[in-house]
């Protein structure tokens, strides 16, 4: 029997994966267990979302679309061929697996949550199903993005969560959401331009806000 070339035989004649991947295996759950946390969490959740992505493409441009791209000079073919070969890799998927990381880190867990609020699960639960606290979940947890937190605040949320809760959620994930709370807007100018999260915590005009949503024109 002929076995393709992303396996190798064992001692004992098993199937298994080649030394090169078994080793990047190993060295990734040390990086798990280093993060801290839970690691059984993070390990669940980032093969969730890898999971969930397009497999690596060979040919994630057509003829056309490339001939278009050196023509135009966006590229030199040279620099297409490179960009090519890195995509080939998986750029595109571990740039994507970055992002989520980085977002799912500005997260708390649901008991990290009741411990900041003061509040017990039921009232951090039933502020989730009533709009007036922002969670996602992530393998089955209740994750609390941090931006809507204010540990200057009396209630220890941004003024105004309600309400932006309420025009962003039909309209973005929770990725495009985050992104949103951290860029500077044009429009939210105090001492310079303000992100939305800086604009409510030093208590601005939440209607400003919502107007950006509204628009969808922040990106």
């Amino acid at each position: 029997m002929t076995h393709s070339t992303s396996a190798h035989d064992s001692a004992d004649g098993q199937v298994g994966p080649p030394p090169a991947l078994d080793d990047a295996l190993r060295q990734l759950g040390e990086a798990i267990d280093q993060v801290g946390g839970d690691s059984g969490f993070l390990t669940r959740a980032l093969t969730e979302f890898l999971l969930s992505q397009r497999p690596v493409s060979t040919s994630w441009l057509s003829e056309k679309q490339e001939r278009f791209l050196i023509e135009s000079g966006a590229f030199t073919a040279k620099e297409l061929a490179s960009t090519s070969k890195e995509v080939n890799k998986g750029s595109l998927q571990l740039g994507a697996a970055e992002a989520w990381l980085s977002n799912l880190f500005a997260t708390m867990s649901l008991e990290d949550a009741t411990v900041f609020l003061g509040w017990n699960d039921e009232a951090v639960r039933t502020a989730v199903s009533e709009g007036r606290l922002y969670a996602i979940e992530v393998s089955g947890r209740f994750r609390f993005p941090v931006w809507q937190f204010n540990v200057g605040h009396p209630n220890k949320l941004i003024p105004g969560l309600t309400e932006i809760i309420q025009v962003f959620t039909p309209r973005w994930d929770w990725h495009s959401v985050a992104g949103f709370m951290a860029t500077p807007q044009s429009s939210l100018v105090a001492e310079g331009r303000q992100t939305p999260v800086e604009w409510l915590r030093d208590g601005g005009d939440v209607d400003a806000v919502k107007q950006i949503v509204e628009s969808d024109d922040w990106w």
